[in-house]
C-alpha cells in the first residue's frame, strides 16, 4: 500500500506540471450564464435518470452505463451556480430555491441508491464552490461540520437500507435509533456502518490469499480499463462488467466460507492495491499506481489554466469518484474517470458550437436591423 501511493504521488507530481488547458479548454464554454440557463432542466433530468436506471432491467444494460455517467454531469452547473453565490457580497445562508433545485439529483439518487457517495453532493458540492469562490472554511470548524455530516448521513443511509432491503418496519428502525446509546452508534450494531471501508482488509485479505493459496490471475487488469473507458458497450459487447465486488466478496473474501462462496456474498471493495495485487503481483500494483497518478495530476494540471468556475465545476464532478476510488477495483475506477472526462469534453464541445452558431446568428441579424 505504501508503494502504490508514494508512486501514485510522484506520477501526480510529474503528470501536473501542464502548461495550459489542453483538451479541458472547452470547458470555458460552461459559462455562468449557461449555467444558470441549464441548472434546472439539466438537475431535472437528472432525477429522472437516477429513477429509471436503479432497476437495470428496465433498460438495456448497453444504456446504463452512458445515462449514468449523463445524470452526474449535474453537478456541472450546480457547482457554478453555487460558485457564483459564494462570491457574491452578503450573507451566505440567503440562498434562492434554484440552490436547492440543483441539488435534487443527489436526494433522488440517494434514495434510490442508498449509498454515502450518492448523498455526499448534496454537502459536497456547496463545499467545492466555497472554497473555489474564495471561501475557504477554517480547519476548526470543517473537521467537526464533516465529522458531523458523515455520522448524520451514514445513520439515514443505514436507517434507510433496513426499510428499503429488509422490509423493516420504519417504527421499529426509529425506536432502535432513538433508544441507541453513544456507546453503541459508535460500537454496537449501529456501529457497522463505521466499519464499511473495507479497503486495507481486502488488500490483507489478497496478499494472504494470493499466491499462496491460489495464483496470480494474470488478469489484463492494466489494459482493460482503458478498453472499457474508450470503445461503448454497443461496439464491444465482450468488455468487462463493473461487478468485480461481488466476484471478490464470493472469492477471496469469503475463502474460509464455503457456504458464501458456493451461494455467493455481498459486494466488497477489492481495492485498488489489492486488485493490481491479485492480477500480477507488486509489479501491477506499482505500474497501476503510476498510471493513476499520471491521470490525476493530467486533469489537476489542464484545471488549473480554468477559470475558478470549471475548476469547481470539474473537481465536483470526480471528487467522490476518487475519494471512493479506493474501494473499488483498478479496472473500473480507472474506466469510469476515462468515461466520465470523455463525455465532459464531448459535451463541452456541444455547448461551444451551440454558442458560437447562436452568437453568428445573432451577429448576422444585427446589420439587417439597423438597415430596417
Amino acid at each position: 500500500c505504501g508503494l502504490f501511493w508514494m508512486l501514485i504521488a510522484l506520477a501526480y507530481a510529474v503528470a501536473v506540471r501542464r502548461r495550459g488547458a489542453g483538451p479541458l479548454g472547452l470547458a470555458r464554454s460552461f459559462t455562468p450564464e449557461f449555467a444558470y440557463a441549464a441548472a434546472i432542466p439539466v438537475a431535472l433530468l437528472a432525477s429522472v435518470i437516477f429513477y429509471l436506471i436503479d432497476g437495470q432491467s428496465r433498460l438495456p444494460v448497453e444504456l446504463i452505463t452512458p445515462l449514468a455517467l449523463l445524470a452526474n454531469f449535474y453537478m456541472v452547473p450546480a457547482a457554478i451556480v453555487w460558485w457564483d453565490h459564494f462570491r457574491q457580497p452578503g450573507p451566505k445562508w440567503r440562498i434562492g430555491s434554484i440552490h436547492l433545485l440543483v441539488l435534487l439529483p443527489a436526494l433522488i439518487n440517494g434514495w434510490r441508491s442508498p449509498y454515502r457517495e450518492n448523498l455526499t453532493p448534496f454537502f459536497l458540492i456547496p463545499l467545492v464552490a466555497a472554497m473555489f469562490a474564495g471561501r475557504r472554511p477554517a480547519l476548526r470548524k470543517l473537521v467537526p461540520v464533516v465529522l458531523i455530516w458523515f455520522l448524520v448521513i451514514s445513520s439515514v443511509v443505514t436507517a434507510y437500507r433496513r426499510i428499503k432491503w429488509e422490509n423493516v418496519r420504519q417504527e421499529e428502525v426509529a425506536d432502535e435509533m432513538k433508544g441507541a446509546s453513544a456507546v453503541e452508534w459508535f460500537a454496537g450494531s449501529w456501529g457497522d456502518r463505521m466499519k464499511r471501508f473495507h479497503s486495507f482488509d481486502s488488500m490483507l485479505l489478497t496478499d494472504a490469499v494470493v499466491p499462496t493459496a491460489r495464483p496470480y490471475s494474470g488478469r489484463n487488469v492494466l489494459v482493460n480499463p482503458f478498453v472499457r473507458g474508450f470503445v461503448p458497450r454497443f461496439i464491444y459487447g465482450a468488455k468487462g462488467e463493473a461487478d468485480a465486488g461481488e466476484k471478490f466478496g464470493a472469492g477471496i473474501w469469503a475463502y474460509d466460507d464455503p457456504s458464501t462462496r458456493d451461494h455467493g456474498g455481498a459486494a466488497i471493495a477489492p481495492s485498488m492495491p489489492g486488485d493490481l495485487y491479485e492480477a500480477g503481483g507488486v509489479l501491477y500494483i506499482a505500474l497501476g499506481a503510476l498510471i493513476w497518478g499520471t491521470l490525476l495530476g493530467l486533469v489537476d494540471g489542464w484545471k488549473a489554466h480554468l477559470p475558478p468556475f470549471c475548476g469547481a465545476a470539474i473537481t465536483a464532478l470526480v471528487a467522490m469518484h476518487c475519494a471512493m476510488s479506493v474501494e473499488r477495483d483498478f479496472d473500473h475506477s480507472v474506466a469510469a474517470f476515462i468515461q466520465t472526462f470523455l463525455l465532459f469534453i464531448v459535451l463541452a464541445g456541444v455547448v461551444a458550437l451551440a454558442r458560437r452558431g447562436s452568437a453568428n446568428f445573432s451577429h448576422g441579424l444585427n446589420p439587417s436591423l439597423e438597415r430596417s
